[in-house]
């Protein structure tokens, strides 16, 4: 089992300075302490999440302060960029790590993202498999054909060539047993998280992926399952949860307009009772699906994730807390990596 850091903070925009230092600090951290990767991830036009917007430009800054971590995209919503750009930026950011460099790729699901693209948003889900390949020819130092400004068909290639032969790619799959399937039968890793999924729920997805893989003939048991856990541990768990409740509770509640949007059920629980939405909640991510506790009281979870099939958990550290408090819970968190190793 592997142990990485993902952000996706809501904070006061007016206290954005403080947050990219958390970024670079706890990378830092990270990267002296055996930890495997950072996830950086793609904006949403919401301030859930807004303190980040295009991931390349956070991970370049983590690569400049890293040395061994891997720095990855979690997510690149591909059907609202533009391929060139993407593989553009992230060839770059390969050269600045020395070729430490791994995507997710996501079709994406908020519809305001999608005014960056708004023709794409309809056909997302279909076209990504196209736009994965597209990456990869560029990648692999190919051109891709395009009209340029008078009018000609012309090749184009992006520069500077990459270090690695290809990085790591992921597909995010929030629950689609779908999404499962298809990056099992394209050989690709898988991202995930336990906002709609149960333990139970997540074992079966994965057991789908490894069959997948299997009946294209690929190993079933080499694909990387990445598990994104909201993650604070110290000295005991009741302490723990009294420091976490405040916080996370908050940053539940940033959550519920931009979810909710999409998803109509929670939309009308919120509108209900929010406070009891919230507070059911906290307890369901406190017992069941986040990493929060002690380092040995997080042991048992962690086999648990282990024997449903996940390979990598990633882990959300700034839902919120007071960044001393961010940093503290790395140490705790450092302690559980070599008590796991």
């Amino acid at each position: 089992m592997k142990i990485s850091l993902l952000y996706f903070a809501n904070r006061d925009a007016t206290d954005a300075a403080a947050q990219y230092r958390l970024l670079m600090d706890s990378a830092r951290f990270a990267d002296a302490n055996g930890f495997h990767a950072v996830w950086v991830p793609e904006r949403h036009f919401h301030p859930f999440g807004g303190a980040y917007p295009n991931p390349a430009l956070a991970a370049a800054a983590v690569a400049s302060v890293t040395s061994a971590l891997r720095v990855r995209a979690g997510s690149v919503v591909l059907p609202l960029n533009d391929v060139l750009r993407v593989a553009e930026d992230w060839m770059f950011v390969d050269n600045l790590s020395g070729g430490r460099v791994d995507l997710a790729f996501a079709s994406g699901w908020n519809a305001n993202d999608f005014v960056l693209a708004p023709d794409a948003f309809r056909n997302r889900r279909t076209e990504l498999a196209g736009m994965i390949e597209n990456f990869r020819t560029l990648w692999r130092g190919g051109s891709l054909t395009r009209r340029n400004g008078k009018g000609d068909h012309v090749g184009i290639r992006v520069y500077p060539a990459a270090v690695q032969p290809e990085p790591g790619l992921w597909l995010t799959a929030s629950s689609s047993w779908r999404t499962f399937a298809a990056a099992g039968a394209g050989g690709f890793n898988v991202l995930t998280g336990m906002l709609f999924m149960s333990l139970e729920e997540l074992s079966a997805k994965i057991g789908e992926y490894r069959r997948t893989r299997a009946e294209a003939g690929l190993d079933p048991a080499a694909g990387c399952v990445t598990l994104m856990l909201h993650t604070y541990l110290g000295e005991s768990v009741d302490g723990v949860r009294q420091a976490v409740r405040p916080a996370f509770t908050r940053y539940l509640d940033s959550s519920t307009d931009l979810w909710g949007q999409e998803m109509r059920r929670l939309h009308a629980a919120a509108a209900a009772d929010k406070d009891a939405l919230l507070s059911f909640a906290f307890e369901r991510y406190f017992r069941t699906a986040a990493l929060f506790g002690t380092p040995e009281s997080a042991l048992p979870f962690v086999a648990q994730l282990e024997d449903a099939g996940v390979s990598e958990i990633a882990c959300l550290v700034d839902f919120g807390l007071p960044d001393s408090e961010v940093l503290q819970g790395l140490k705790h968190l450092a302690e559980l990596a070599e008590r796991i190793a």
